[in-house]
């Protein structure tokens, strides 16, 4: 039996993270189900952005239309997007309108397809709601909180806007390597082990942890 060949699709926020985990991920993702990924693509954009206008994700789909591929691999619900109404249509659309089947590999290896009636069934549906939604009030308090935090150590005289030897500010610091402020805010991982996981050096996770801690607060 020949083994199907599917497609995956990410996002990323910006230059300085790196998409190729991700695509690593999503192969023995698909392998793991019966399938070999054999194209990956990958757009660096926020997740503000409404999906159906990402110049990555149009290639995606003109690809499965041209080769006749209906299986789509996701890494994640957010990098489809951060907003409710916009991950509720792209998925819809790629489910009911097209037909695909997609394999959403976190937060819990969820799979949407159509149902007898040709639709998304209601209680993968209800699912899909509550995680989008997850993935907008993340965006929303993360936004808050940093503004909050700037606030605070302006407010305290910790606030300087970029860090000795940096070309960046703090903010842009924080955006390009968001991988790493997720971490230190989500996980009780050694700043060794963080810099392993999203392979950048132990300086840059030393630096984000730092403006963190002037910033927000952070222990």
């Amino acid at each position: 039996m020949s083994i199907q060949h599917v497609i995956g699709y990410s996002r990323v926020s910006s230059k300085g993270q790196d998409h190729i985990r991700q695509e690593e991920n999503l192969k023995k993702f698909a392998s793991a189900n019966g399938f070999r990924l054999s194209e990956f693509f990958c757009d660096t954009i926020t997740g503000k952005s409404m999906t159906s206008e990402r110049p990555g994700y149009k290639k995606m789909l003109a690809y499965a239309n041209k080769n006749d591929t209906n299986t789509i691999f996701f890494s994640e619900i957010s990098r489809i997007g951060r907003r409710v109404s916009d991950v509720i249509t792209t998925i819809e659309k790629l489910v009911e309108e097209n037909g695909f089947t997609l394999y959403i590999q976190h937060p819990s290896q969820l799979v949407f397809k159509r149902d007898h009636n040709g639709k998304i069934d209601i209680l993968q549906k209800s699912m899909l709601m509550m995680l989008s939604l997850g993935a907008e009030m993340e965006l929303h308090y993360q936004s808050a909180r940093r503004l909050e935090g700037i606030e605070i150590a302006k407010r305290q005289g910790k606030y300087r806007g970029r860090i000795s030897g940096s070309t960046y500010s703090n903010e842009q610091l924080l955006t390009k390597h968001s991988d790493i402020v997720n971490l230190i805010n989500h996980s009780t991982l050694p700043d060794t082990q963080i810099a392993v996981t999203v392979k950048k050096g132990l300086s840059t996770v030393k630096r984000i942890k730092k403006i963190l801690k002037a910033e927000h607060e952070i222990e």
